[in-house]
């Protein structure tokens, strides 16, 4: 009992973290052309955002899903370690090794772990199959904003704030069962796939970017 208890306690506290690009304005599998605007695929294929995807392994607790834009200066890796001192917490981060992210040296509840390099395709859960299901449910509430728009004979021309507020949605969609699976495909749990974990996640159609 103590066990499981101790490997409950770590899966809440261990979080892992990747970043992900989006061409926020292309539908699964073309481009969209809007009204009065003249179809150019490159052009549009150039409207593209990066998010900073996070949660812990259990699911419990998803991150607010962080929008990234151009910088010259290499951005932190984690904020709030000053709300966990707060709280009284320490927690382990998972994330890649690369030059961009860059462990602040005056950390005092967050312990950075870095994955080996050119490991992140094999150990990364978010790269594996989170990611993956959050990009599904955006380009699900894409489409449905389209179609609304064309219902209504509107406008569709979505702007980065609409991308922005369809992302948040989507993110609240992708279920602490799908992130659980993807932490125990890595390897990094043991946890057992329940017989409907993930079934709503697997029957969406594979995003584009």
């Amino acid at each position: 009992m103590f066990g499981s208890a101790l490997f409950a306690i770590t899966m809440k506290r261990t979080f892992s973290s990747d970043e992900t690009g989006l061409f926020y304005k292309l539908t699964p599998n073309q481009t969209l052309k809007f009204k009065g605007e003249k179809c150019v695929r490159g052009k549009l294929l150039k409207v593209r955002i990066t998010i900073l995807v996070c949660a812990n392994m259990n699911g419990s607790e998803k991150q607010k899903l962080t929008v990234i834009g151009k910088t010259q200066k290499p951005r932190k890796i984690f904020d709030s370690d000053e709300e966990l001192a707060k709280k009284k917490r320490k927690i382990v981060l998972l994330i890649d090794n690369c030059t961009a992210h860059i462990e602040p040296s005056n950390l005092q509840c967050i312990k950075v772990v870095f994955l080996p390099p050119n490991t992140t395709s094999v150990l990364q859960p978010m790269d594996q199959g989170v990611i993956r299901s959050l990009k599904c449910h955006y380009r699900k509430q894409f489409i449905l904003r389209i179609l609304e728009c064309f219902d209504k004979n509107k406008d569709c021309d979505i702007s980065l704030l609409h991308a922005v507020v369809l992302l948040e949605k989507s993110g609240r969609m992708v279920r602490e069962s799908t992130i659980r699976n993807w932490f125990s495909h890595v390897g990094l749990t043991k946890t057992q796939q329940t017989e409907d974990d993930g079934k709503e996640d697997d029957n969406l159609p594979s995003p584009s970017g």
